[in-house]
């Protein structure tokens, strides 16, 4: 398998996003202070949320090897914290 990329990860997590919301965005996916992670950022509406996504967890879902379900839990949570905390 050849190297993560930041590009690599923004490509496949675009998709995944607008599965599970059709008015979020993904912002940018940037590598995170902690060791081994990387930070993705979501717009809705204007209003922004983040979430810390390992490494390896990312490795697993964009190769296709695991279903994807823990990385669609993961950007779920994001995605949901968007909804309720900016609720009108």
């Amino acid at each position: 398998m050849p190297t993560l990329t930041v590009k690599m990860i923004e490509e496949g997590l675009r998709k995944e996003v607008l599965r599970l919301d059709k008015r979020v965005q993904l912002v940018g996916v940037t590598q995170s202070k902690k060791k081994d992670s990387y930070r993705v950022s979501l717009q809705k509406d204007g209003k922004t949320s983040a979430a810390d996504l390992k490494k390896d967890l990312l490795e697993e879902c964009l190769s296709q090897e695991g279903k994807g379900s823990k990385l669609r839990s993961a950007l779920g949570k994001a995605v949901s914290r968007l909804n309720v905390a900016y609720r009108k």
